[in-house]
Formats: structure tokens, sequence, C-alpha cells
């Protein structure tokens, strides 16, 4: 039995210049490339990442029927994902018959991607050992670490403590909850990340002042917004602003 190849492939939190040299040499080797479409054709961030890789890699004449959209729900979801998760496994596996696959996401695909829900589907379709499948992981950048480096300042070091939420469908009391695991760990530097965060800002700002007001009066407590890979200043002052849904907010107590 021939054994079919597919690559799951995280080209980094949407700066073109941060996909891995092992991530375009799996684009390279790929007969077809999928990738997740979640905003119908408006959000082309991953396939625009895709193209410049393989101009990059001296390929500027990959045909455009071998670069194939999947759709997916995120923001605006409508609880259709199980079953376009099932049909986009089936697309790939059927694909994998003809050549070499890569399916592209943003940031790393084993830290909160799209890949999740590809990964159940493709396990309920077949059993991937008896058919010859054989899945490769290609790790990427996350919005996470790339977030941290536009702080630029290296405050996850030794002895500290990092607490990584999405705080979607969340209470205040939860969001407390966490918030005060990590402000108990002090006087060493303390690390929160609030991923997903755009639509929580109102909430999570209102769990820092309760708890912790006077270590944000004294400058012990620093607040980080970012969004659309810039960091939003004064932004604790205009709680009024909606942010985007992808935003991350983190809080160091230094």
């Amino acid at each position: 039995m021939i054994e079919k190849e597919l690559f799951i492939v995280g080209v980094g939190p949407g700066d073109p210049e941060l996909i891995t040299v092992k991530a375009v040499n799996a684009l390279i080797k790929s007969d077809f490339i999928f990738y997740p479409d979640v905003c119908g054709g408006k959000n082309r961030i991953a396939y625009d990442i895709i193209k410049n890789a393989l101009k990059f890699a001296g390929i500027s004449d990959f045909p455009e029927n071998r670069l194939i959209p999947l759709e997916v729900e995120m923001k605006l979801s409508k609880g259709r994902n199980k079953v376009l998760y099932r049909e986009n496994a089936v697309k790939i596996i059927e694909k994998l018959s003809d050549g070499v696959c890569s399916y592209v996401t943003l940031g790393d695909p084993m830290f909160y991607s799209t890949y999740w829900g590809l990964h159940n589907a493709i396990q309920e379709v077949l059993n991937r050992e008896e058919n010859g499948i054989n899945i490769k992981i290609v790790n990427g950048v996350s919005s996470f670490h790339y977030s941290l480096g536009l702080i630029g300042a290296p405050y996850i070091i030794k002895n500290s403590s990092v607490l990584i939420s999405v705080p979607v469908k969340k209470d205040l009391t939860e969001i407390e909850n966490e918030i005060k695991f990590i402000s108990d760990k002090i006087p060493r530097p303390q690390v929160i990340v609030f991923m997903k965060a755009g639509g929580c800002v109102k909430e999570i700002l209102k769990a820092f002042n309760g708890l912790c007001g006077r270590q944000l009066e004294d400058g012990k407590l620093k607040l980080y917004l970012i969004e659309k890979s810039a960091i939003i200043k004064d932004f604790a002052e205009n709680k009024e602003r909606n942010y985007d849904y992808f935003s991350i907010l983190i809080g160091v107590f230094a």
C-alpha cells in the first residue's frame, strides 16, 4: 500500500515573514493546498501567506485550482462546524489519492487552531493507520508568542507562572478566579494571557480592577491589548470601544 502524505502546516500569526523553512518546504512538496475559509473569501490572510511563501520559493505558477478553500465557522458560528469539518475531511482524503496534500492554519496547528475540528473529523471518517495516511505536523509561530514579541519585555522568566485562557462564554467569577490564581503567586513575575479577548475586554478589565486595583495604580500590574498585530494604547480608558475577536489581552504582575 502506498502511504498517503498529509501535512498540517502552521504559517504563523499573520506576518508573511514569520513562516518557517519547514512550512515552506511542506508547501513546495504539496500537490494540493487546503486552507480555512472563515469569512466566505473576505479574510484571505492564510491564502496570501501561502502565495507569498510559494513566490519566495520561486514558484509563481502554482495552479489556482490546487489552492482549495475549506469553509469553517468561527466568530459568527451557526452550529454548522461539525458538518463542515466532516465535509472538509472527506475532500482532503479524496485528494490524497491524487498527491501530497497540506492543510494550512494560521498560528500553530496545535494551539487554538481550526485543525482541532478537522483532526477529529479525519479520525471519524477513517482510521489513518489502516488507510496508510501519514499526517505530519509542521508547527508555526503562535499569536501568543508574537504578542509577547510586540511587548518587547521578557516577562516570562525563571520561576514565572503563565496562565493562558480563552474568556469567551466565561462569566465574571470564572475570569476573576483565573486572575486570582496568577496574582496569588507574586512577587515573582507572573503572566496571564487572554486569547480571543476582543468581546470580553470590559469584563476582563472589571475583574482586574476589582481584584488588583492597587497594583494597577502602583504600576505593579501592567496590561497590554494586542489587536491586529499592534499594541493598543490607553485601551483601559476607552471602555466603550469594540475590539477584534482575535485580540489578545495580557496581564503582567511585574
